[in-house]
């Protein structure tokens, strides 16, 4: 049934199921659990009849809106095919002149018409990595440029940094010494987004303030406008991971995980989940009991 899915959670004991419904360019979920509801048939039976209920309620919430009109200007997840992990940017080998040539490329669209800029590294003057982040933040100043109106109060809560999306990105010497306790992160991966980063199971919570979230995304620099900061449930607090002590997570409060993964070298990497964390709903669930 569209919109119902089976959750069966042996690590978490978490057995139930799980509603969503989408409208107005939003998710809309809860979940059904068997022990509360009387048992699996029970509880889907629950589950149904607020799916039916809910769909209903969005269907005339948002009778007038029109997705072709509403729809952001750009991907803000990759895709399913997307192997870069962000959105809008590619590796390319080709030939030029005779001669094989890789790069980078940043994608967008402008006026209804594709447009791209290119990185080259392997020339001996920058190698794949530095080529892949410039790609990364040339495509967020195109967004900030085409899209001001959504992006605006992204970057002008980030201490107003990226105002000025024409000027020439300059790399940061800063350090990011507050995000966990006793490490200091040095510098961002260009692995943003990394699609399968995400396999840790959380071990306990701790406090989150709106503080060290600004400190995280200034830390990345344009970069930041590529995720989403806003409507993160300060009170759930973020995760700390079982078998690594440098890395954390929050959620929003549609349940949705970003991962901030610390590598051994003090560089971050970091990965918006695409489906509400099971661990998030179900705590929730217990909190609400």
């Amino acid at each position: 049934m569209k919109g119902l899915t089976r959750v069966d959670h042996d690590g978490k004991k978490m057995y139930g199921w799980l509603v969503r419904a989408y409208g107005g360019g939003q998710t809309f979920s809860k979940y059904f659990s068997d022990r509360r509801y009387g048992g699996k048939a029970q509880s889907r039976k629950m589950a149904v009849a607020h799916l039916k209920k809910m769909s209903t309620e969005i269907n005339e919430r948002f009778a007038d809106y029109i997705p072709r009109q509403n729809q952001p200007l750009y991907r803000k997840k990759p895709g399913r095919t997307n192997k870069t992990g962000v959105v809008g940017i590619h590796r390319c080998e080709t030939v030029n002149h005779g001669k094989s040539v890789t790069y980078w490329a940043a994608t967008w669209n402008e006026n209804g018409k594709p447009k791209d800029k290119k990185f080259y590294f392997g020339n001996g003057t920058r190698d794949e990595e530095e080529a892949k982040k410039l790609a990364i933040e040339w495509r967020a100043r195109k967004i900030i440029e085409l899209s001001p109106i959504e992006i605006q109060p992204v970057y002008q809560w980030i201490n107003g940094k990226f105002n000025d999306a024409k000027k020439t990105h300059k790399k940061s010497s800063s350090l990011l010494k507050g995000w966990v306790p006793g490490l200091v992160i040095e510098e961002w991966s260009p692995n943003l987004g990394l699609n399968g980063a995400a396999d840790r199971k959380v071990k306990k919570r701790e406090k989150l303030g709106e503080k060290r979230v600004r400190e995280l995304a200034t830390f990345m620099g344009i970069a930041a406008v590529l995720f989403d900061w806003r409507d993160i449930d300060y009170d759930f607090g973020r995760g700390v991971f079982k078998g690594d002590i440098r890395s954390r997570c929050f959620w929003n409060t549609s349940g949705y995980r970003t991962d901030v993964l610390v590598d051994e070298t003090g560089r971050i990497v970091i990965h918006q989940g695409a489906e509400p964390d099971p661990y998030y709903v179900s705590e929730k669930h217990e909190h609400q009991m």
